[in-house]
C-alpha cells in the first residue's frame, strides 16, 4: 500500500511539472493559420464552423494548419447576442480590408495568412501553399508566464497570442439560426498583443463566462504595419492551465 501511494504522489507531482512548464515549436516552414470570421447570428456560418471544426481530425493540425474563429459582433442587431463576440474580432477584420487583404467585410470570411481565401464557396475546397521558411516561432509556459521568442534581430514586431475554446455548444433562441443547437471549435476567447523584438512575455488570461471542453493556445507574430502573419505556433493545453469563471 505504501508503495503505491508513493508511486501516486510521483506520478501526481509529474502531470502538475508537465501543465507548470509547457513548450511549442513551429518548423522552420510558415504555418498555415486560418481565420474565421463567424457569428451565430448569421445563418451562413454553421457550415463554416463545421468546417473549421474537421481540422480537430486532421494529421497536420498544429504542425501544418492552426485554425481559429473570430466571432463578430455586428450581427446581434437582429436579435441574438453572440456571447463570443468581440467588437475588437469586428475591428479586426474591417482592418484586414483596410490592409487589402480582403475585398470586403462579410461572413462567412477566411483570411489564410493574410490573404482572402474563397475557396470555402467553391464545390472543391483546396487550401492554398506556402512556401516560406521564416524560422521557428517558440513558446514556453510556467505557470501563468507565457514566453513567445522568434528570431526577429533588431526589427519590432506584434506578438500575439489567442486562447480558444474546443466543444462550446450553444442554443440559439433568436435572429437567423432560431431554434438551431450550434457547436463550435477554435472559438478565440481572449487576444493580446504586445509589440517586442525577438521575443515577449505575456500573462495567461482568466477566462470569464466559457467552460469549452478543452483549451488551445495559438501565437503568431507579424509586422506592427500589418496583419499578416510572418509565423505561427500553437498547440492543446492540459487541463488546469486556464482558469475560468
Amino acid at each position: 500500500m505504501g508503495v503505491l501511494i508513493k508511486l501516486g504522489f510521483f506520478l501526481f507531482m509529474a502531470q502538475t511539472a508537465m501543465a507548470e512548464h509547457i513548450f511549442f515549436s513551429s518548423s522552420d516552414q510558415q504555418t498555415t493559420l486560418i481565420e474565421l470570421y463567424s457569428s451565430e447570428g448569421c445563418s451562413s456560418c454553421p457550415p463554416a464552423d463545421q468546417f473549421l471544426s474537421q481540422f480537430k481530425s486532421t494529421d497536420g493540425l498544429w504542425e501544418k494548419y492552426i485554425p481559429m474563429a473570430f466571432h463578430v459582433e455586428y450581427w446581434d442587431y437582429i436579435g441574438w447576442k453572440d456571447e463570443f463576440a468581440s467588437a475588437a474580432y469586428s475591428d479586426r477584420q474591417r482592418r484586414h480590408q483596410q490592409q487589402g487583404n480582403i475585398s470586403s467585410v462579410y461572413t462567412p470570411g477566411f483570411v489564410i495568412n493574410g490573404e482572402e481565401w474563397a475557396g470555402f464557396f467553391k464545390p472543391w475546397r483546396s487550401l492554398p501553399t506556402f512556401n516560406n521558411k521564416p524560422g521557428h516561432l517558440k513558446v514556453s509556459i510556467n505557470r501563468h508566464q507565457v514566453l513567445i521568442e522568434f528570431p526577429a534581430g533588431t526589427t519590432t514586431l506584434n506578438y500575439n497570442l489567442a486562447i480558444v475554446g474546443m466543444g462550446l455548444v450553444t442554443q440559439v433562441q433568436a435572429g437567423e439560426n432560431s431554434g438551431h443547437q450550434l457547436a463550435h471549435d477554435f472559438v478565440v476567447l481572449n487576444h493580446q498583443v504586445s509589440a517586442g523584438r525577438n521575443g515577449v512575455s505575456m500573462n495567461l488570461p482568466l477566462i470569464v463566462g466559457h467552460q469549452p471542453q478543452q483549451y488551445a493556445l495559438i501565437a503568431w507574430v507579424s509586422e506592427i504595419t500589418s496583419l499578416r502573419p510572418i509565423q505561427a505556433v500553437g498547440g492543446y493545453l492540459p487541463e488546469g492551465t486556464i482558469k475560468s469563471i
